[in-house]
């Protein structure tokens, strides 16, 4: 709240972007500025091309609610979720029907319900870290007998919490799954009830061109429901109709148009996929033991009920949602979807707050145009699906840790644009690239309304630093700057009443007045810790949960079969060159880049490390905090290294969210890559290989040689 280096005038640039030198200016002056480049701007390229993105770095419905207001009073480009987390919640929103960017909310299972659970699987994620509010219930659960695994290549502190750990090679976890599912389906312990009723595994797929069967396919006039199997009746029928249809088997179904289909179930096909991972394939290319993989399969199927909570450290590859898709076919065909104690989860899970946000965000009626941030750099680079030249950033340290192969980022795409605003609190490796930079209030100096399992009315408490200004009265500044004004008229707290007039029981009797003596009230909801899909109910096409995908089959994605990783492969042939998997942790003294300029985190963490294990260290000569460099055919890093026992060999960490100030020379952001998968939108920030060697050694620069 009171650091030394709060930004506390609007800056304007002066010489090159990323030079340092600022001068400080009004804000009637940088509303004068904004207002005349913002015109010029969409004028030029459309308004469309004047896009406005808020991250994760403030929570308030205001705060967020105002950029996309203003987004879409101007006609420009709002923010939509995508591109960074999104591949193992869209993996499961393929299977669910829940979207990406909300399953973790109704999707999943509180942490609390942990109380439920017999086993806990926690599936590439260190919540002993990063979910400190939260983890102490996995604790109690532990307690009170419920086993903990956690898989995850290195031994964390959730690993270390565990009664047991499981070290796969990075990138390998669909291969593990498959394996498991493979066995939990040959020693016949898979829940065939659960997988008849509940999910599309019974739908009979044609053989000829992977599609699934409907009626229409077979019968002229017939609808488009989807067939199975009756072995009542030995022929094809509607699910409705059918009494008891087979999971396996081939069946010809003969057609009104005089020929016959051959068709399996969807679970035939699963079963033949997972028989390719046999306890032997499997263990070769995950490095686990077979008899601990046969063991975790004979648990997860006998242990009843069994959660799954899967972390972003699965997330951050190219072929994500592949393995968010296989690892929930391990609670699905153990029948642990929507029962106390199982599901599978990112993390956690909860009631969405039913606020009525539509309001706030279409002034007049009008929508923005969404791009997530993969969609963004296009639109920034190659003006597909329309240009970007006007970016507005607040909340965000876009140009930090979430800019995959930041080094081509700013050196072949920032120039394109022709406008940067950044709205920050801290002069960040995002505002040093910046043209303007607006003094945003912290969550001390503003009003807001934070939503989640419970209502809490943010309070200023403090008046702003110097000229800060809460981003709703930024946007309603510069609306009436450039003629918008009629969209921000109204108050604040309006909006709030608003957005809390709702017949939605879990609101009923909140209401601003109520928050403005109460300051936090839970939601109208049941004691019990919220469970996803309790009602059994799925929002897919099939009204099922669907482990066969025929959307998918154009992209070879129908099931989740395992791929190698796109990059940190052995198979890569530059894995000869740069044979160490880089993983980026999360810090338990920040959040992202956030609070990363503290003393008080700078205390704990003085400066950016590079973890690595002991052998691997002695093979290439590094000794405990020598400064080393890391790096690969993008870019490269100079930092400390620290030997870590914990990892698996051939896996080096390094924690993200530093600053880049925070290194010696380069950043490990540009060691990262863009490609991304057309299934998952994802980045893939941990599918990288790199090299380390000894700094300051006189070597010719790798990137070169």
């Amino acid at each position: 709240q009171y650091h030394p280096d709060r930004v506390h005038y609007p800056l304007q640039r002066l010489g090159r972007r990323g030079q340092g030198k600022w001068q400080r200016i009004s804000w009637d002056r940088a509303y004068e500025l904004l207002a005349e480049q913002l015109r010029i701007v969409g004028d030029r390229y459309g308004s469309r091309s004047l896009a406005f993105f808020t991250g994760s770095g403030a929570a308030g419905v205001l705060t967020k609610g105002s950029v996309q207001r203003f987004a879409a009073a101007i006609g420009g480009t709002a923010y939509r979720a995508g591109g960074v987390d999104y591949g193992v919640p869209k993996g499961l929103e393929y299977t669910f029907g829940i979207p990406a960017s909300t399953y973790f909310r109704p999707g999943g299972h509180e942490y609390a319900d942990a109380m439920n659970s017999q086993l806990i699987l926690l599936w590439g994620g260190n919540a002993a870290d990063t979910r400190l509010v939260d983890f102490h219930f996995v604790l109690a659960a532990q307690r009170r007998g419920a086993k903990i695994i956690c898989i995850d290549p290195n031994r964390s502190a959730t690993a270390q919490h565990a009664d047991q750990w499981i070290s796969p090679r990075p990138g390998t976890d669909t291969a593990l799954a498959l394996a498991l599912l493979n066995e939990i389906i040959a020693q016949d312990l898979y829940d065939r009830e659960f997988l008849m009723r509940h999910t599309n595994a019974p739908f009979l797929v044609r053989r000829d061109n992977g599609a699934l069967l409907r009626g229409m396919d077979i019968k002229r006039g017939a609808s488009g429901e989807y067939l199975v199997w009756d072995t009542a009746s030995d022929e094809a029928r509607t699910v409705s109709e059918a009494s008891a249809p087979p999971l396996t088997g081939v069946y010809q179904v003969a057609t009104d148009f005089g020929a016959t289909i051959d068709c399996l179930p969807s679970f035939q096909l699963l079963q033949i996929l997972c028989a390719e991972y046999s306890l032997e394939r499997a263990a070769e290319i995950t490095g686990i033991p077979a008899d601990a993989i046969r063991q975790l399969a004979v648990e997860l199927a006998n242990v009843k009920p069994a959660a799954i909570r899967i972390g972003y450290g699965v997330d951050r590859w190219y072929y994500a949602d592949y393995t968010a898709r296989a690892v929930a076919n391990l609670a699905i065909a153990t029948g642990n979807i929507g029962i106390p104690g199982g599901g599978i989860s990112v993390h956690d899970g909860t009631y969405a707050a039913p606020l009525n946000l539509r309001p706030l965000r279409t002034p007049g009626g009008r929508e923005a145009a969404t791009l997530d941030i993969i969609g963004l750099m296009q639109a920034i680079e190659h003006g597909e699906p329309y240009p970007v030249k006007s970016l507005w950033l607040s909340a965000s340290n876009m140009f930090n840790q979430t800019s995959a192969n930041r080094s081509r980022v700013l050196r072949e795409i920032l120039p394109k644009l022709e406008l940067l605003v950044v709205v920050e609190q801290f002069m960040t490796d995002s505002a040093a690239l910046a043209d303007i930079v607006l003094p945003a209030c912290t969550i001390f100096e503003k009003n807001d309304l934070i939503a989640a399992m419970f209502l809490q009315l943010q309070r200023q408490v403090v008046p702003p630093e110097g000229e800060s200004k809460a981003d709703w009265d930024i946007m309603a500044g510069l609306a009436r700057r450039m003629g918008l004004g009629q969209h921000f008229e109204r108050r604040p707290e309006d909006y709030l009443r608003e957005m809390l007039d709702s017949d939605d029981a879990l609101l009923k009797g909140i209401t601003l007045e109520r928050l403005q003596g109460e300051d936090a009230i839970l939601l109208n909801r049941p004691t019990a810790p919220y469970v996803g899909f309790a009602d059994l109910r799925f929002k897919t096409p099939s009204g099922r949960i669907e482990i066969y995908k025929e959307e998918l089959l154009k992209h070879g994605a129908e099931l989740p079969y395992y791929r190698e990783p796109i990059e940190a492969s052995p198979q890569n042939p530059i894995f000869s060159k740069y044979p160490l998997t880089l993983l980026f942790s999360h810090s338990r003294h920040r959040v992202h880049s956030t609070f990363a300029n503290l003393a008080k985190a700078k205390q704990h963490e003085p400066e950016p490390l590079v973890e690595i294990p002991p052998d691997d260290a002695a093979r290439r000569g590094l000794a405990n905090g020598q400064l080393v460099r890391v790096y690969n055919q993008r870019g490269r890093v100079e930092l400390k290294c620290r030997l870590n026992a914990d990892l698996r060999p051939g896996v080096v960490v390094i924690s993200e969210g530093s600053w880049v100030k925070d290194f010696p020379k380069g950043e490990p952001y540009s060691l990262t890559h863009e490609q991304v998968s057309p299934t998952s939108d994802n980045y893939a920030f941990y599918d990288t290989l790199v090299e380390i060697e000894l700094a300051g050694d006189g070597r010719e620069d790798p990137r070169t040689s």
